[in-house]
């Protein structure tokens, strides 16, 4: 059976702290610039989006159909065997 050894580092108190701090500051980085994001394009998406639904799509956005005045033509459909072809043809 194999023998390990656990060495242990000791870390001056100092740097630990220095590293403690430079993680909360990131931490704390991180939030106010998601907070800042969140305020200045909420509001934006928001006015878009009142625009939107009050004015609609602006002109010349859709496209023209391939053949104005034409209607769809409901119809009803069958699904029929390769066998059973065979015998209406020979019917």
């Amino acid at each position: 059976m194999p023998q390990y050894q656990v060495r242990t580092l000791k870390i001056p108190r100092w740097i630990a702290l220095v590293v403690g701090a430079l993680v909360i500051a990131f931490a704390i980085a991180l939030f106010l610039l998601s907070l800042t994001v969140f305020l200045l394009v909420l509001p934006v998406l928001a006015v878009a989006g009142a625009v939107y639904y009050l004015f609609g799509p602006f002109r010349g956005t859709r496209k023209p159909s391939a053949h104005p005045g034409y209607e769809v033509i409901d119809a009803e459909y069958r699904v029929i065997e390769p066998g059973r072809i065979e015998d209406e043809r020979k019917r």
